[in-house]
């Protein structure tokens, strides 16, 4: 009589169809393109056109006013659009509050360049409690309470600019008006609150914060002839690199040449 059939023999014989049906399965359920026999033999999934890809981007706050009810403000911004579907409404997002400001976010839910156009757009924001005097801070902007909406703060001046025009920093945002580099830095020569006279180099780096070996450096100051406007802050009239006060009594008949008459040329 043949002896009983060894369990370690049937198993082994077993096995080989077990793996291969398993080889099988896999083969069978892997997506077209994204194993070794894919187009190009890549082993990265293919995007599925009918299912877009979403992101949440910041959007450009253009304006803000006071809401229905002392809790809330509208955040007028600028909307991604131009296909149906293609975004979601405005939405207020990361709200904090901190030393007496309120802090958020303002961000759309759009398709990843599927939305070809801009249009104007609503966000709300509601506070906890009643928002009163207190500044909004927006996507990193500063807007401050100003009767019937909101005003925006200037990123040099700040939201209560200096009275004294002269200050360095009206100062600092004459000349980052002007077209010179960030680096440069204005040196007032003259002030009296409507009328400014102050050098200014086109780049003072012009080789590098440390330098650089063969570099030499051919920096340009300018004499810059400026004017107070209300809304606007300083202006600028006329421009020099030559002594006293160039041509800006040609330009501006009314500029006081008292205060540029005796300046020897800039540099």
């Amino acid at each position: 009589m043949p002896g009983p059939a060894r369990p370690g023999r049937l198993s082994g014989m077993r096995r080989v169809p077990i793996i291969a049906a398993a080889l099988l399965l896999a083969a069978g359920c892997a997506k077209p393109g994204t194993g070794p026999g894919g187009p190009g033999g890549s082993a990265e999934p293919t995007v599925d056109p009918g299912r877009p890809e979403w992101g949440t981007f910041a959007v450009t706050v253009t304006g803000v006013r006071p809401g229905p009810d002392a809790r809330t403000a509208l955040v007028d911004v600028e909307v991604a659009t131009g296909r149906e579907g293609c975004s979601r409404e405005p939405k207020i997002d990361r709200y904090t509050e901190e030393d007496g400001r309120v802090y958020a976010s303002v961000v759309q839910e759009v398709v990843v360049k599927g939305c070809p156009s801009k249009a104007p757009g609503v966000a709300t924001l509601t506070a906890p409690a009643p928002l009163g005097e207190r500044m909004l801070v927006l996507n990193e902007e500063a807007w401050t309470p100003a009767g019937a909406q909101y005003r925006k703060c200037d990123k040099e001046l700040g939201c209560d600019p200096p009275a004294d025009h002269c200050d360095s920093t009206w100062v600092r945002a004459a000349v980052r008006g002007l077209d010179v580099s960030r680096h440069s830095q204005g040196s007032v020569e003259a002030c009296d609150g409507t009328w400014l006279v102050m050098t200014v180099p086109d780049d003072p780096v012009a080789c590098g914060a440390g330098g650089r070996p063969g570099c030499t450096p051919r920096t340009t100051i300018r004499r810059y002839f400026m004017r107070f406007a209300e809304g606007h802050g300083w202006t600028t009239v006329s421009g020099s690199t030559g002594p006293g006060c160039g041509q800006v009594a040609s330009v501006e008949p009314a500029f006081p040449t008292r205060l540029c008459v005796d300046l020897p040329a800039p540099g």
